[in-house]
């Protein structure tokens, strides 16, 4: 685990120096739509999206054009300014320190966010301190236990995805009750439609291409068939209420 010093430096300096061109390209905008599906099926009337590790803004720009009110934050004053720039108010913070009152939120996102942080229960603790009462969680990882076995793999262990915590289903069945929060759904998340990590010209790309396509024909089986609700996949989605009030304890 690095020290908290050595992970605010790497994701103020390098994180999105490094990923900008997967963070606000087109390899995520199937998974922002989907994101805002979910959350316009729960919320019709909209309101206040607080996205916590906003990056370049590309969720909450899509947002404002779809009827809400957005607020970011992330830690890379490079992805606030190009948030910034695309009309999107964000702020310089992490995600234990949103610059927002209490109850201030009608809905609450982290995609690809959670399993990044030193203290993930913390983060959960604030977002339930923003939401207001029945507010909306979403949240989207990679599922830990899927690419636990992946890295035990050889030559698969390449696309194994191992941040600093793993969530899976079960995880998040214990700790969101525990932190305040009504689960709705866990289930198998889409994949994103790019091939953000993988340069055109890569000897590779046409593997990953054919895999990329098979992952997401998989990922539409699963959802038409409704057995993405067993959470199977490379990377799972929770959606949830917020519960008042917030039990007590320690994770």
């Amino acid at each position: 685990m690095p020290s908290a010093s050595e992970a605010a430096k790497w994701y103020r300096e390098e994180y999105w120096s490094q990923y900008r061109q997967e963070q606000q390209g087109q390899a995520r905008d199937n998974l922002f739509a989907h994101v805002l599906e979910i959350l316009g099926a729960h919320r019709p009337s909209r309101g206040m999206l607080v996205d916590m590790g906003c990056g370049g803004g590309a969720l909450l720009a899509r947002a404002k054009d779809d009827g809400w009110k957005g607020v970011g934050v992330d830690l890379s004053p490079e992805a606030v300014d190009a948030a910034r720039a695309r009309g999107v108010e964000a702020h310089v913070q992490d995600c234990l320190r949103c610059p927002l009152p209490d109850e201030s939120a009608d809905a609450v996102t982290m995609v690809n966010v959670l399993d990044h942080l030193q203290n993930p229960f913390a983060a959960l603790e604030e977002a339930w301190r923003l939401l207001k009462p029945s507010g909306l969680l979403y949240l989207r990882v990679p599922n830990g236990p899927i690419h636990r076995v992946l890295a035990s793999i050889p030559w698969v262990n390449r696309v194994a995805v191992l941040h600093l915590f793993g969530f899976g289903g079960r995880a998040f069945l214990h700790h969101l009750p525990r932190k305040g929060f009504a689960v709705l759904a866990i289930r198998t998340a889409p994949p994103s439609a790019g091939l953000a990590y993988h340069a055109p010209d890569s000897r590779e790309a046409s593997l990953w291409g054919w895999l990329k396509t098979v992952h997401s024909t998989v990922s539409h089986g699963l959802s038409w068939t409704g057995l993405d609700r067993l959470a199977w996949g490379p990377s799972i989605e929770v959606v949830a209420l917020k519960t008042a009030p917030m039990p007590a304890g320690k994770p």
